[in-house]
């Protein structure tokens, strides 16, 4: 297995551009609330104010995102690096992945990891995300996923995740290079 240590970041426009969009939800759901609360319309503003407060949630994670610099994935000789959350990360034994899975989802793409022990990986999984974490397997997606979309170099990281896989596990290179299907 090589001897490096690759590390693959998100693209700061794309997560700033991002943050904007939030910003404006944000500020159109606490407006939109305001002026709700003032014709009487209680239930619609509090709907409102909820989706505002959705996206304020959302606009600090990418802040924070933007803000701690860590990449979003990390591949070392030993494990896989993953932050689930912005600075919270995971690391996951090459002997622990079995491959992975390619599948889009609301114009986002991802790479689910296909792991031996989930159970002990689920109890790494930050509280903040269990829940999330719990909705994906119920829904027959891989409980770790690694998202594509807003990653620089995502096809080197594809190449790189195929050739560890295959390297670790050379039993199963007859599997499309480590991707399951």
């Amino acid at each position: 297995m090589e001897e490096t240590v690759m590390k693959f970041y998100e693209s700061k426009r794309k997560l700033i551009l991002l943050m904007v969009g939030c910003l404006l939800f944000v500020g159109a759901g606490g407006y939109f609330s305001y002026t709700l609360f003032q014709e009487g319309s209680i239930l619609i503003a509090l709907i409102m104010l909820l989706c505002g407060g959705f996206f304020l949630f959302i606009l600090t994670m990418y802040a924070k995102k933007v803000a701690t610099g860590h990449p979003h994935v990390t591949l070392t000789p030993e494990d896989l690096e993953l932050y689930v959350l912005p600075t919270e990360k995971i690391n996951i034994r090459w002997e622990d992945i079995e491959g992975f899975i390619p599948y889009r989802m609301h114009s986002n793409s991802f790479h689910g990891l296909v792991l031996k022990e989930e159970e002990r990986y689920a109890k790494l999984m930050p509280n903040k995300m269990k829940k999330l974490s719990r909705m994906n397997v119920r829904m027959g997606y891989p409980q770790y996923n690694i998202v594509l979309s807003h990653l620089k170099q995502k096809n080197l990281l594809i190449e790189e995740l195929e050739k560890r896989i295959v390297e670790t596990h050379p039993s199963e290179s007859s599997k499309t290079n480590g991707a399951l299907k």
